[in-house]
């Protein structure tokens, strides 16, 4: 039976939180997409978005837990299962990439409060966020949320891949799941429920095919590293034939293909030529120069883009730049540590790290502008 569809207007009205409001165009996009899609989407996006505003105070006036677990239920009605574990979108516009959040709202608000006026400046703009939404930090359930929101509201410019922490065992070692049992008791093992089933339909993989008249770079994003098959790792594995056998539908990565595993797991190492892994060749797989410098030829790809580790700077680049490691939460385990980072990406111009500050991304937004703006100009001149 179809929902009754959140009114465009009301869902995007976020001038009481600081937002630009977006262009009646993109509005009436949205609205196109999700007529199916219940106003709890839309009424927990707002609400998170004013909490953050409120100087990220989650305690008074919460979300109910009824409201997130009718949530959750709504996001596994539209996601019943994972059709595509790697899924290859083609791209006209600069594409922006996230690293770990972990639980940490805060820089997620100033990159969703960035990426919204990217948004209505340039529509094809696109925001990749490549995993491990929750853990490490308190407010890891307003964090998953919030995002999970914005890329329901906003499917054709926002998309999320799977990290190894939307994992039941990681989650119950690292914090998540404590943080729902303690805070909503019995309720939280029902509510941690729906989430887990939806991290299982989480994609693995995204591949940006960035265009530029008729030229084409391909971009691929993973939350660990490549896919290896350690019996036989100098033999590069063919993604289009590789993605119909991944089997990674599962709450625990344990009962995954090593494929999948060595997707959400492994590191780049440019001290090695070939792979580091373990007696059992499971867990956490190390992957050098040879092999990825052959999995990138094989597969067409130009560049690499990942999580996964956590730098004091934000990022490191691997294998003379043809790979970024990006780490964008500033806290971990309940300490300021890092300078998060995230990456800007369009053909033609050079891939450029932005700090998740309020002045950096004030600062960039108006390169962006102003760049977007001549390049309209300059098209307009020539037609």
């Amino acid at each position: 039976m179809e929902q009754p569809m959140a009114n465009p207007e009301n869902m995007f009205n976020l001038e009481h939180t600081g937002f630009h409001k977006l262009s009646s165009e993109i509005r009436e996009n949205v609205q196109s997409k999700t007529r199916t899609v219940d106003p709890i989407i839309s009424k927990i996006f707002e609400k998170l978005l004013s909490q953050c505003l409120e100087n990220f105070n989650f305690t008074e006036n919460p979300v109910l837990v009824e409201d997130y677990f009718h949530f959750y239920q709504e996001v596994n009605r539209l996601f019943p299962s994972l059709h595509q574990k790697i899924v290859t979108q083609d791209v006209f516009g600069p594409v922006f990439f996230v690293g770990d959040t972990h639980g940490a709202i805060q820089e997620s608000y100033l990159i969703i409060d960035f990426f919204f006026k990217v948004m209505e400046l340039n529509h094809q703009a696109k925001l990749v966020f490549v995993g491990d939404y929750v853990d490490r930090n308190p407010n890891d359930l307003e964090n998953l949320t919030l995002i999970t929101a914005f890329s329901i509201l906003c499917p054709d410019n926002v998309f999320l891949i799977r990290g190894n922490h939307e994992d039941r065992v990681i989650n119950t070692h690292y914090g998540f799941l404590d943080n729902l049992l303690r805070t909503y008791r019995d309720k939280g093992d029902d509510l941690y429920s729906e989430i887990l089933q939806f991290f299982t339909h989480l994609p693995l993989g995204h591949i940006s095919q960035m265009h530029s008249g008729s030229n084409i770079a391909r971009v691929f994003t993973v939350h660990g590293g490549i896919p290896i098959d350690p019996h036989n790792f100098m033999e590069p594995l063919i993604l289009s034939e590789l993605e119909p056998k991944l089997e990674c539908e599962f709450p625990e990565s344990s009962d995954m293909d090593p494929y999948s595993v060595s997707i959400l797991w492994s590191d780049p190492d440019e001290m090695i030529q070939g792979i580091l892994t373990g007696e059992s060749f499971d867990g956490r797989m190390k992957f050098g120069t040879t092999v990825f410098d052959g999995f990138m030829r094989a597969n067409k790809l130009d560049l690499m883009v990942r999580g996964h580790q956590k730098w004091v700077e934000g990022s490191k680049t691997f294998f003379n730049g043809r790979l970024y490691s990006l780490f964008s939460t500033a806290s971990y385990d309940g300490r300021v540590q890092f300078s998060p980072k995230i990456l800007m990406l369009e053909y033609g111009i050079s891939p450029k790290l932005i700090p998740v500050t309020v002045d950096s991304l004030n600062r960039d937004y108006l390169e962006i502008e102003t760049s977007y703006k001549l390049k309209v100009k300059s098209q307009e001149g020539e037609s």
